[in-house]
């Protein structure tokens, strides 16, 4: 079959992070072709197109978002005629302007169309309320994910709010997006001792952990607040951020908090580098007010950390509180100190809760699985029958 992806990642074209190529290659082995358009903005060096012998992704370099329309389509149009082999079926990687590509490229080739939705556009309050944008993004989202003839989500909350929106159960499947995790399964003992020796912290010193972007829905301030307590009951412990937070106003913010001695900056890691470091960490915080299914857990919970986060919609596919995690109120600075303080002074709840965390992930995202039923929903929806397998 031949699968026509319109994507926003251009990680297969860059190799920033992650295992985009080597993912893709095995859906082209499974399924015979992808052919894929990444509509990516026209800024500093453009990107040049990624070709083997089962997949082509090409980017628009387009020269705003709204571009993307016009480009995404044309260049689909443009790799669908060029070859020998006709498109069985469309995907989209989200439910706004892809997903707008999507349906006008089904009217003209004819072919169902999966839309994707690796958030909580639907089922987040928080998402919603966050900015204007996002209020339009959520009202685009409603309007034209029961136009798809099948939706993949990346979590049950997700899921439950596309069936309450009306879509048919049997065509929302819930297929979390997997990753290459095999570097955070394996224990690196002298990775995790040189990150702790840059950081400036001795081996038994209390060590929290937070990786990401410092988008708004990160909520970054919550956690600053919260361990500004933590330091205050445990003045060993320390706060690590790792990602590029030089264009924010976090180091004011943390020096407003006179934690500048406690939090560390790292900076952006690179990806190879990233699995000493949740190895050198004593717990995993996540802070954010909403997610789809944040990558960062499922590499904190392969390291086997203990994680404490917001329960944020959908987290429960993750973390079950007091088994695999601990989970805190949305915005309560309070009680997020008070778990991660909890965790600091019993280290072996810490050891049982990433045992935990790991073994769950181990079973409930094993990657062949999920990359096999990726396929498989491509496959059915091509040939018409369900689209979630049993």
């Amino acid at each position: 079959m031949h699968v026509l992806m319109i994507s926003l990642d251009a990680t297969i074209l860059n190799e920033q992070i992650g295992n985009s190529r080597p993912r893709h290659e095995f859906y082209a082995q499974q399924a015979g072709r992808i052919s894929m358009v990444v509509c990516n903005r026209r800024s500093g060096k453009r990107l040049a197109a990624y070709r083997s012998e089962r997949v082509t992704a090409i980017p628009t370099n387009s020269a705003s978002y709204f571009h993307y329309l016009l480009d995404g389509y044309h260049a689909a149009l443009k790799l669908a005629a060029e070859s020998d082999q006709p498109v069985d079926v469309i995907t989209t990687q989200d439910p706004f302007l892809t997903a707008l590509i999507g349906l006008r490229l089904r009217s003209k080739l004819r072919v169902p169309v999966i839309m994707q939705d690796h958030s909580s556009f639907l089922s987040s309050a928080q998402f919603a309320a966050e900015r204007g944008r996002n209020r339009l993004l959520t009202w685009v989202a409603r309007w034209i994910l029961p136009r798809a003839d099948a939706v993949r989500v990346v979590n049950s909350a997700e899921r439950s709010a596309c069936v309450q929106l009306g879509i048919a159960t049997e065509k929302v499947c819930t297929i979390p997006l997997v990753f290459d995790l095999s570097p955070f399964l394996q224990a690196q003992p002298d990775q995790a001792a040189a990150w702790r020796t840059r950081i400036g912290v001795a081996a038994d010193d209390p060590l929290i952990l937070w990786v990401g972007r410092p988008v708004a829905f990160k909520n970054l301030p919550l956690l600053l607040r919260a361990f500004r307590r933590v330091h205050q009951a445990q003045p060993s412990a320390r706060l690590v951020l790792a990602g590029d937070l030089s264009n924010t106003d976090i180091p004011a913010h943390i020096a407003q908090l006179s934690l500048t001695d406690r939090v560390c900056l790292l900076g952006a890691v690179a990806h190879h580098d990233l699995p000493g470091l949740y190895q050198a960490a004593s717990i995993y915080a996540l802070s954010s007010n909403y997610e789809g299914l944040a990558r960062v857990l499922l590499e904190a919970a392969a390291s086997g950390l203990p994680i404490v986060s917001t329960r944020i919609i959908g987290i429960e596919d993750v973390i079950q509180q007091d088994q695999t995690g601990l989970l805190v109120p949305l915005g309560d600075e309070a009680a997020l100190a008070d778990a991660l303080i909890t965790l600091i002074r019993n280290p072996a709840q810490r050891q049982q809760l990433g045992s935990a965390a790991r073994a769950h992930l181990l079973e409930a995202f094993d990657e062949q699985r999920l990359l096999h039923k990726w396929v498989s929903m491509w496959q059915r929806v091509a040939k018409g029958e369900t689209a979630c397998a049993s």
